[in-house]
Parts: C-alpha cells; sequence; structure tokens
C-alpha cells in the first residue's frame, strides 16, 4: 500500500473513461461517465479487484515492477529464483500471452489527454532479436550492464509501450526480461501518484509511522481527528508514543491513551484510507473490498468523511473502491445524496454474459441512482 512516484507531466485531473484490452480476466472492458468517487461492485469473478490492478499499472506505465507489486497483494509471492515469465503470464487474458495487454485512460483535461499502455512479449517472431539489442543498448547506456556481460540466451522479453496521443513525445518503451539476472530498468517521468489499498493486510508501521509524520508536518492533524470521530467522538489527539522501543501512533480517549492499533478493525482500517489521502495526496486512490472490517452503522458518514477528503480543493482525489456489500452501495448512495454531492458519485456494477463469458460494465449516474435506489437496490452483488 502507498504512493508511488511523482506527477511530473500534465495537470491534476481525473479519468473520465477507461478501457481494458486481455488484462486478467477482461477480453476487453470499457467503463465511460466516471466520477470523482466510483463504486465497483458485481458477482465473484467479475474482475473488480483486477480492474482496480490495470488503473494501477496505467499510473505507473513503465515501471514493470507493478506487476510483482500487484502479485504480492493477492497474497503470491515471486520466488528471487522465478522465471519472471511465470508471474507475468497471469496478466494476460486467460494467461495466453499472443495478444497484447492495452489499457487506455481519457482523462478530463483540455481536450481530453489520452494516456495508453500496451504490454506485449516478445519471444520468437522475426523482430524479437531487434528487441533484445534495444534491451541491451538502454540498459548498457544506463550503466546496469557491462559491455559483453548480457547473456540472453533463452529469454523472454515484456515490452511496456506507453503514448500520450495528444502530446507530441514519442512512444517510450522499457523492457522486462523473463531471466532473474538481467536488470529490470524504468523511466517513471509519466508515473502518477497512487495509492493502493488492498482488501487484506495492514500497512507496515514504518508507513504508518512516516506518513502520520507527514500530516503533523502538513498542520492536517486536526483534518485526520476529525475524520476518525466517526468511530470515536471522544479522540481528541493523536501522537506518535514509543511501544516496547518502536513508534506507533496513540489516540487520546477522554483521559485514557491507548495505540490506534487497539481501537478496532474499523477505526484502522478507516485511518489506512485518511491518512493516505492526507499524507500521500495521490492523484487517484484504489481500495478493495472498502466495507471490510467497517460496521454498516458507520458506513454513510465513512462515506461523507471520504467524500470531503476527496473534494477537498487541496487533495483533489479521484476515488475507485470495490464492495461486495449491498449495504455499501445504500450507504455511499445515502450519504451522496444527503450531502447534495450525488453528481461525484458513479456506482459501476460489473456482470459476465452466460453465452461468451465475457465481462461487460453497467454505469448507474445521478438519474440512475435515484431510479435503483427506489426499487430499493435489489443487485445481486455476492
Amino acid at each position: 500500500m502507498g504512493a508511488s512516484g511523482t506527477l511530473r507531466v500534465g495537470r491534476r485531473n481525473m479519468y473520465k473513461s477507461f478501457r481494458v484490452k486481455n488484462f486478467r480476466c477482461f477480453r476487453d472492458l470499457q467503463i465511460n461517465d466516471l466520477g470523482r468517487v466510483n463504486l465497483i461492485a458485481g458477482k465473484n469473478n467479475t474482475g473488480k479487484t483486477a480492474l482496480l490492478e490495470a488503473m494501477y499499472v496505467l499510473t505507473q506505465p513503465l515501471t514493470p515492477q507493478t506487476l510483482f507489486d500487484l502479485h504480492s497483494t493477492r497474497g503470491l509471492v515471486h520466488s528471487d529464483d522465478e522465471d519472471r515469465r511465470d508471474t507475468w503470464q497471469r496478466y494476460f487474458h486467460e494467461s495466453d500471452t499472443g495478444h497484447e495487454i492495452v489499457l487506455h485512460g481519457v482523462d478530463t483535461a483540455f481536450n481530453g489527454e489520452n494516456r495508453t499502455l500496451s504490454i506485449k512479449e516478445c519471444t520468437s517472431d522475426e523482430s524479437y532479436m531487434n528487441h533484445i539489442a534495444q534491451y541491451a543498448h538502454q540498459a548498457k547506456q544506463l550503466g546496469l550492464i557491462g559491455e559483453g556481460t548480457l547473456d540472453i540466451r533463452g529469454t523472454s522479453l515484456l515490452l511496456f509501450s506507453f503514448n500520450l496521443p495528444n502530446s507530441e513525445s514519442e512512444k517510450l518503451k522499457v523492457y522486462l526480461p523473463s531471466k532473474i539476472h538481467l536488470p529490470v530498468y524504468t523511466n517513471i517521468l509519466f508515473d502518477q501518484r497512487v495509492a493502493y489499498v488492498p482488501a487484506q493486510g495492514r500497512p507496515s508501521t514504518k508507513w504508518l509511522v512516516d506518513n502520520f509524520s507527514e500530516i503533523d508536518k502538513q498542520g492536517r492533524l486536526a483534518q485526520l481527528i476529525g475524520s476518525l470521530a466517526i468511530f470515536e467522538s471522544n479522540l481528541s489527539d493523536l501522537r506518535l508514543l514509543s511501544l516496547s522501543g518502536d513508534l506507533t501512533i496513540w489516540g487520546q480517549v477522554n483521559s485514557h491513551q491507548s495505540p490506534l492499533k487497539l481501537m478496532g478493525e474499523g477505526v484502522n482500517r478507516f485511518s489506512n484510507f485518511a491518512i493516505a489521502m492526507i499524507a500521500e495526496r495521490p492523484q487517484y486512490l484504489l481500495i478493495d473490498e472498502i466495507e471490510n472490517g467497517i460496521h454498516h452503522t458507520v458506513q454513510k458518514e465513512v462515506w461523507k468523511a471520504i467524500g470531503d477528503l476527496a473534494s477537498d480543493p487541496e487533495l483533489n482525489i479521484q476515488l475507485f473502491a470495490t464492495t461486495h456489500s449491498l449495504e455499501m452501495i445504500r450507504a455511499a448512495y445515502e450519504a451522496f445524496s444527503e450531502e447534495g454531492k450525488l453528481e461525484e458519485f458513479r456506482y459501476h456494477r460489473l456482470s459476465r454474459s452466460s453465452k461468451t463469458g465475457d465481462i461487460k460494465a453497467t454505469t448507474y449516474n445521478e438519474l440512475d441512482m435515484e431510479a435503483v435506489a427506489a426499487f430499493g437496490f435489489e443487485h445481486e452483488v455476492r
């Protein structure tokens, strides 16, 4: 979990549409009419997590390490002596590396800034040796390998090609070699700031301490405390204190101090969202199974707090979250409706065709949500 990279190109905008081809379970998925806050639901195995992963990869288009980072969030570990191809093959639809992955996002920038990333495997076609030569040349230019030290026998290459169609810059490329001993290089020039919160697990103590310190340094501690009041109305202060020699976040509740980690799963889960938003100021926040650990009685207030943080002019974040919870969908609708911000909210339902197996997205905007609410949100999400 955490932000990655620094936004060096373009402005702080939001996606208005997103397309995924040949990635994970998606043969070809198009989602239009994205909002500031997007809630993604659907039955199991309809690609909710995979969609967040595709978005994450596009924010780091020339950083191959993202494939392995996402691999670990699913509880899978890439062995140091494992052929990298064993991992990257799983990202291709039906593990078919014969068709390239294409990720395409259209931004809300003036005239629409398009980001397109294609990922394809180079193995034995006529251009294979040319790609090997390009990889070797680039790696040597960067000083990653010396002359005459590159053993490419039996190597597959994954080619990342990225371009901004509305810009005059040429298409940029990086390579990921299958052999572990061969170096991996990146180009972070076009990275966007993003925070990814997986469904399970907690962030490291270092992440919490570093980001809490950043919030304190920014003078925004009161904003974090106010957000956490959803769970503990008597919370008056947060500070870093030592527990058995290790720094951790403590909260002041009435006259009692306690480590934040002991205040329950809900407050810890939400604090991860809030700390990421305030400290890291990501352009995109991706949350998998947002309902985990959050009791249904506070879900509406959680959505209000998230909406306030996302629309804060100094943060300006676009949120994508998945859910299996019908209560969470209802709570989101009620929260944004009561706050008069329903136009910022979109509900996207993923469903799989019984005939073709293909997955499609149905988007519900403000008017659609009103209609769905009138029928009591009868959608099946589990």
